[in-house]
């Protein structure tokens, strides 16, 4: 009996989208994840311990957190090179919120009109211009290539970037203006221009600083970074702060005092502890041997950001990379800073922990677009099964 012979063919010998997730960056995932629980106790001790069933900043953490996997896996899916097509009118949308917060809409919250208020929280357009703002730095100065090279091109690289600064300094935000300068700088080190603008860009920093100083700040923002720097000169108003915030973390000592925190915190001496001064409060919690361990979580997930930009596969996705990692770096750099009194008082979270829904949300989009990166990082590859008759 004749029996038909089969041609011989190709087919996938996996799922596409299955042996996209071996690329996954888990121990990424893993450390935000740490990051994110330590937060999430360390802010509800901060607001003194309260039942989870209540509507405290601790719980809030938790649940916005839980919203944020959801935009994390999300943007994990999504393939990273789409973004390109939509970077412009997100920019454009962005600029547009930062304008809206000078209008009626906009709401002061520690003497900086940078907040919108959306019914079930305050929401801050500079924590996620910050995405747009990067994704936008990153299309231009791949898509331009060699072109790069050019003044005229490095120049327009720098409005995209100037520009909602700009804006936000009129807030007036300096910690935020101070964290878009350093994407900024973290993007000169994956543009692909002539060295000559990035040098001059750094000999011409100085300068700019002092212009800043001279021309731009007023007063009060004078006033709070010389006493950052020298609190005991105003112990009872600005440099009151800090003097608690460093008492807190050396009465931590070695494995701190327990879930209440340290005496700072239980007798409300430390302010805003729950978000900017959250390292001094978890200082009290877990001690010195505990905030090792957060620093090294946070080197961690700076190391898998450059891990991401090693792997990419284009300009794009590195140069996303590359802001990223500066962007986390100068934010708890700042922040544990300002804890310790090494650095100014900015208002500035620290990833993950600090309470502050747009902050988090943010920081787990980035995360999400890194893990697409991750995850696209390669050509996928077909292992052909031979069906014979």
């Amino acid at each position: 009996m004749y029996m038909p012979r089969r041609h011989k063919m190709d087919v996938p010998a996996y799922s596409v989208s299955t042996d996209r997730w071996r690329d996954f960056d888990w121990m990424l995932f893993l450390t935000m994840g740490v990051l994110m629980a330590f937060g999430t106790i360390s802010i509800w001790s901060a607001v003194g311990l309260p039942s989870p069933a209540t509507n405290n900043d601790g719980t809030k953490h938790l649940l916005f957190g839980i919203v944020g996997l959801v935009l994390m896996f999300f943007f994990a899916t999504v393939d990273y090179r789409y973004l390109e097509a939509v970077v412009w009118p997100a920019y454009a949308g962005g600029i547009l919120l930062l304008l809206a917060v000078q209008t009626p809409l906009g709401v002061t919250v520690g003497g900086a009109q940078n907040w919108i208020n959306v019914g079930f929280t305050l929401i801050q357009p500079s924590e996620f211009t910050k995405i747009t703002t990067i994704l936008a730095l990153a299309s231009y100065c791949a898509g331009q290539g060699a072109e790069m090279r050019r003044l005229s091109n490095f120049i327009i690289a720098a409005l995209i970037v100037g520009l909602p600064s700009l804006l936000i300094l009129i807030g007036p935000d300096l910690g935020q203006t101070m964290v878009y300068i350093a994407i900024w700088f973290s993007g000169l080190m994956a543009m692909r221009t002539n060295r000559l603008w990035i040098w001059l860009t750094v000999v011409a920093l100085p300068f700019l600083l002092l212009f800043a100083w001279r021309f731009v700040l007023v007063d009060y923002q004078k006033n709070r970074l010389i006493v950052s720097f020298n609190p005991d000169r105003a112990p009872l108003e600005g440099g009151y702060q800090i003097i608690q915030a460093r008492t807190a973390i050396g009465a931590g000592g070695i494995f701190g005092e327990g879930i209440r925190g340290g005496t700072q915190s239980t007798l409300n001496l430390l302010g805003v502890a729950e978000s900017d001064f959250i390292f001094a409060h978890a200082s009290g919690m877990f001690g010195f041997v505990g905030m090792i361990g957060l620093m090294v979580a946070m080197v961690i997930l700076i190391w898998r950001c450059l891990v991401v930009a090693e792997v990419a596969r284009d300009h794009f996705g590195q140069m996303i990379a590359v802001c990223a990692a500066g962007m986390f770096f100068f934010q708890a750099t700042l922040n544990i800073g300002m804890n310790v009194g090494l650095m100014p008082v900015a208002g500035i979270t620290l990833p993950f922990v600090s309470a502050g829904v747009s902050s988090l949300w943010t920081s787990m989009i980035f995360v999400g677009i890194l893990q697409s990166i991750r995850m696209h990082h390669r050509k996928l590859g077909f292992q052909p099964l031979n069906q014979a008759g």
